[in-house]
């Protein structure tokens, strides 16, 4: 493949050699959610990768299984200074796309990466004044590296975004997403993600004046998995909505953390800020985190608030399910199927069958592997 030549990469090589994974640690006792070190072991891991299409139906199949690189990226929301893995996600490019929808409904999979060898691959979107699309990405891979997703919803415009993270592969991988919405853009937005032995998911939405984002996540770790779910927000404009939310389980000796920080700029006056982050643990064995945090810079706000939640499947829940005929799996199927459903609220169905497809399966993954059966829930539901 030809290499990216732009100045942007050109940057974002020089930095890769200095700049750390991770400037500050996560927490004193757990340095850090994310597993750098298994990054750091296949960075420069030598190998070929594959490219495989996507099964199903697609408008675009993006990547060299299908529609050819198109773009030489010139140009990122992302601050390469604040992270080698921002750094090395630009700097080891393989390719990337540009695309600007004119309006209606999107259908788009990338070709799926597979193989031990680091694989980069970054996808701009730019939704450009007053249109209105719906858009379902789907992101599947199976080889070490980095997925990069920006879209950018330009002034006046309207979008429906569903993404589906997919990792089919024991391997560690990073999917970064950007979300930037110009002055009065209105994005409603899911992600839909499993795991694998250490999968990072770093979420940032960038709203400006009048903007409105409305975001969930939807994250599951099972059989010795990690996920790292990262869900920031930053407000740089006046009158400015933000109401996100993520959900994370965690089954087996997995891990799951939901995570990020709401931040509210000097210039962010009359808006208003949700965020709220909860976690599932469905065994004595599974581990999760659920970490909002909030800084606000202007005492000229609307509203700010934020609640985390660590827990197991409450007893009466299950009694309740249980005395309408339903054996305590089913039960448990049940509930995170309503955990699914509301994470995809809002979005048109012809962009979530594929996520609500995704989730049931992790769903059922976890459920027939390892769970703590009530009778040891008890103590502590």
């Amino acid at each position: 493949m030809k290499a990216l030549t732009s100045p942007l990469v050109e940057r974002a090589r020089a930095l890769a050699a200095t700049v750390k994974w991770q400037q500050v640690a996560d927490s004193p006792t757990t340095k850090n959610y994310t597993n750098w070190r298994l990054f750091e072991e296949y960075l420069n891991r030598k190998g070929d990768v594959s490219f495989m299409a996507p099964q199903g139906s697609w408008d675009l199949v993006l990547g060299p299984c299908g529609s050819a690189y198109n773009y030489d990226i010139d140009e990122s929301v992302l601050d390469l200074s604040a992270s080698k893995l921002y750094a090395e996600h630009i700097a080891k490019l393989d390719g990337a796309h540009k695309l600007e929808p004119e309006g209606g409904t999107y259908r788009i999979a990338l070709c799926r990466p597979e193989g031990n060898r680091w694989y980069s691959y970054h996808l701009l979107i730019n939704v450009n004044d007053n249109v209105k699309a719906n858009m379902l990405i789907y992101a599947p891979r199976a080889a070490p590296g980095t997925t990069g997703i920006e879209v950018r919803a330009k002034k006046g415009s309207e979008l429906n975004l569903m993404v589906i993270v997919d990792p089919q592969a024991e391997l560690p991988m990073a999917f970064i997403l950007r979300r930037a919405l110009g002055v009065r853009a209105r994005v409603r937005s899911s992600v839909v993600a499993g795991g694998s032995i250490m999968t990072r998911i770093d979420e940032q939405s960038l709203l400006n004046a009048g903007s409105v984002v409305v975001h969930r996540s939807f994250v599951a770790a099972s059989d010795g998995q990690a996920v790292d779910d990262i869900i920031d927000t930053v407000q740089t404009g006046y009158d400015s909505t933000a109401v996100v939310s993520g959900f994370g389980f965690s089954s087996g000796k997995s891990l799951v953390s939901v995570r990020g920080t709401a931040i509210m700029t000097p210039n962010s006056v009359r808006s208003s800020s949700n965020f709220v982050v909860e976690a599932l643990l469905m065994s004595d064995e599974s581990r999760a985190y659920t970490m909002p945090m909030m800084r606000i810079d202007t005492g000229d706000i609307v509203a700010a608030s934020h609640r985390a939640a660590q827990y197991r499947v409450p007893l009466d829940q299950l009694f309740y399910l249980e005395s309408r005929g339903l054996s305590e799996p089913e039960a448990f199927e049940l509930i995170l199927r309503g955990k699914l459903m509301a994470s995809l609220e809002g979005l048109p169905p012809e962009i979530t069958a594929e996520a609500e497809n995704l989730g049931m399966r992790l769903i059922k993954k976890a459920i027939e592997g390892s769970f703590t059966p009530r009778q040891e829930a008890q103590a502590l539901s």
